[in-house]
């Protein structure tokens, strides 16, 4: 009797564990299948692909690249799925395309001067062609300040012989762009120091330097601050002082600071431009650098919120790039009907 009540309890077990078994290798009528969770076999959705970590090189800390960048890094990561972009500090533009061509980073800004001149293999890049870069998307005009204090006496760029000049940054623009003005005009100052912008602001207080170069977007958030304490005197370039400069400079450009954008400025000031670009890696996929000009461009008011000078990011605005664009990037203007010059086109 006890053998036959323990047969019994087993086939019981048995057939439970069969039926639980069943139950989980089958789909209920309510749950989906398996086969209807996959993607289709086309999908080449965001979602689809696998999470992509990039680096953006901006420039050092509290310069314009690198507020923006921080913002911009933000909108990318809440808005492109499967894709985090982490922001470096760097030397700016330079460092920035030297870093994506040994594949040390993927993202970066750098004016077209610096870029186009890097591209060709001329200028600073002294016949080495970096050719990993591509263009993505246009950013906004800087604007090469040259300005002093007025109590300093000094008028003209020409005044700056003999005196203790700052340029910005070692590999910055304006590094490069005010070492280049002083050169092309045969200024010899007495000394030339590379200076962030606040160590740039502070030297000019404290008297250690007598003038100083700037490269930034309109208005100058640390010009902006230095009028509220001192006197600005801001330098102008002539016309025939800016051929010569522009002659030697293709990739640079010519434009003026309107009138009452700073409170001590007198009339309109002709100034030196660059444009400025975000750059990638050619070798990112064509529908990551897709969804990262796209995105830019349809977060225009989220940047602008960020840094005023964004408003020219547009679409229309391509044109001012000096390198090829990459072909995830082209795809983008051509739907929205851009008209793209054929030097930005790779053949």
């Amino acid at each position: 009797m006890k053998k036959f009540m323990l047969i019994s309890l087993v086939l019981l077990i048995t057939l439970s564990l069969m039926g639980c078994n069943a139950n989980t290798q089958s789909p209920s009528n309510n749950s989906p299948s398996n086969e209807s969770q996959k993607p289709a076999a086309d999908d080449t959705s965001k979602s689809s692909r696998q999470l992509t970590r990039m680096l953006l090189g901006t420039s050092s800390a509290g310069g314009t690249y690198y507020v923006l960048g921080g913002g911009w890094s933000k909108i990318i990561n809440n808005k492109v799925n499967n894709v985090e972009v982490g922001v470096e500090v760097t030397g700016g533009p330079n460092t920035n395309i030297q870093l994506i061509e040994k594949g040390e980073m993927e993202l970066g800004y750098a004016t077209t001067w610096l870029a186009g001149e890097a591209f060709a293999g001329e200028g600073w890049a002294q016949g080495e062609k970096y050719q990993e870069i591509r263009a993505m998307f246009p950013m906004y005009s800087s604007v090469l300040y040259i300005y002093t204090l007025k109590d300093k006496g000094i008028k003209s760029v020409y005044d700056f012989e003999g005196k203790n000049i700052s340029v910005g940054a070692p590999g910055a623009t304006s590094e490069l762009a005010g070492r280049a003005v002083l050169d092309v005009l045969g200024i010899k100052p007495k000394s030339i120091s590379s200076l962030p912008s606040d160590a740039q602001i502070n030297a000019l207080k404290d008297g250690t330097v007598d003038a100083n170069f700037g490269v930034t977007g309109l208005p100058a958030p640390w010009l902006l601050d230095l009028e509220t304490t001192h006197e600005v005197e801001y330098i102008p370039l002539s016309q025939e002082d800016m051929g010569k400069i522009l002659k030697e400079y293709p990739y640079w450009s010519q434009g003026v600071v309107p009138d009452k954008t700073y409170k001590h400025q007198t009339g309109d000031i002709p100034v030196i431009t660059f444009w400025n670009m975000s750059v990638c890696d050619k070798d990112i996929t064509d529908d990551i650098v897709y969804d990262l000009v796209k995105t830019t461009f349809e977060s225009l008011e989220e940047l602008v919120a960020i840094d005023p000078t964004s408003k020219s990011t547009i679409p229309e605005n391509v044109a001012n790039c000096t390198i090829p664009l990459h072909p995830g990037a082209l795809k983008y203007y051509k739907e929205k009907g851009i008209n793209v010059p054929e030097k930005l086109i790779s053949k």
